[in-house]
């Protein structure tokens, strides 16, 4: 494949997220998406970069935007609008709801609480390693996680042992509302790396084949057995922490306007048609990927609530049984 039909895959998905996500806080705003939705919108470079090089072995662990980890992993966007409905033929089959989901065909896994997945992914490493398994286990997580113990907990095991893991750091400028410069001391947070003996790497997380490099490299790394990568993605998210945030409230609509000139999108688009491509062939293919998005979206609206017996599917003892 050469670079520009790669670079065209690439922006292909990353219209896919974007429509997707765009969906997704009309849905929420209409009061249809079943808990909190926290949009991905900006972000949509590090989950094409990093999930196009993974293979069907290696696994996800995500966080409170899995919608994006989750599509790019191979997840289908009328499997995620369905569970993000809370309708049967979701991932989870609409159990899970948008943070808490399973897709085991593509081994995907998503929970809400911040930085759980770092020894999770430690663990499924460990495991990796123990059956001298090529894998890898990527964890996806935000700036805010960088604070938890159990950040702190699974790099160091994850360090110690030298595991196939790859941290992947999220920074989109805040934790919720906080300013990160607020809560990390450090210029970088891939600094904080260093302390368990790696080296961190921050990249452009707005760049998606600046993250489709250090990707690359990352997994080179791991699948030689060289132990765990921490990589930081400097990103920005365009919504709010999640769908009716009152943004404005901490941050300027000025700054916004400055980190959407860096769009993801844009900057592939500008790229392809730099390298030949024309503005007619960019237009039709995300004309063609919104409508696409479109009917999975209508199909998914059309599905079936859960029934209250499949509640109680998938526990360790059947409800009314001793």
């Amino acid at each position: 494949m050469s670079d520009n039909e790669q670079l065209m895959e690439l922006y292909t998905q990353l219209l896919v997220l974007r429509h997707f996500d765009e969906f997704c806080y009309d849905l929420k705003m209409k009061d249809l998406i079943m808990n909190g939705f926290h949009p991905y919108s900006g972000q949509e470079a590090v989950a094409v970069g990093v999930c196009s090089l993974l293979r069907e072995d290696d696994v996800v662990f995500s966080t409170h935007r899995p919608q994006g980890h989750s599509i790019a992993k191979g997840s289908s966007t009328r499997a995620v609008f369905c569970e993000m409905l809370g309708r049967r033929g979701g991932v989870s089959q609409g159990i899970g709801g948008p943070m808490q989901w399973i897709d085991k065909p593509h081994n995907f896994f998503c929970g809400s609480i911040v930085g759980s997945g770092l020894p999770i992914a430690a663990g499924v490493a460990l495991a990796f390693k123990r059956q001298a398994r090529d894998s890898v286990a990527v964890c996806f997580f935000g700036d805010g996680a960088s604070n938890t113990g159990a950040f702190h907990e699974g790099m160091n095991l994850a360090a110690i042992w030298k595991l196939p893991a790859l941290y992947i750091c999220e920074n989109n400028q805040y934790g919720e509302a906080m300013p990160v410069q607020e809560f990390v001391p450090v210029s970088r947070i891939s600094q904080r790396a260093t302390s368990y003996g790696l080296n961190g790497v921050s990249v452009d997380g707005m760049d998606v084949e600046a993250v489709l490099n250090a990707t690359a490299d990352a997994l080179e790394q791991l699948r030689a057995g060289q132990g765990p990568v921490f990589i930081e993605m400097v990103t920005y998210r365009f919504r709010g922490h999640y769908g009716g945030d009152p943004e404005h409230t901490y941050r300027s609509r000025e700054e916004i306007a400055v980190w959407r000139n860096r769009d993801p999108l844009t900057l592939a688009r500008t790229r392809l048609l730099a390298r030949g491509y024309s503005e007619e062939t960019l237009d039709d293919l995300e004309a063609s990927v919104q409508a696409e998005i479109e009917g999975d979206m209508e199909w998914a609206l059309e599905q079936p609530f859960p029934t209250v017996e499949q509640a109680t599917d998938h526990v360790m003892i059947p409800l009314g049984q001793d």
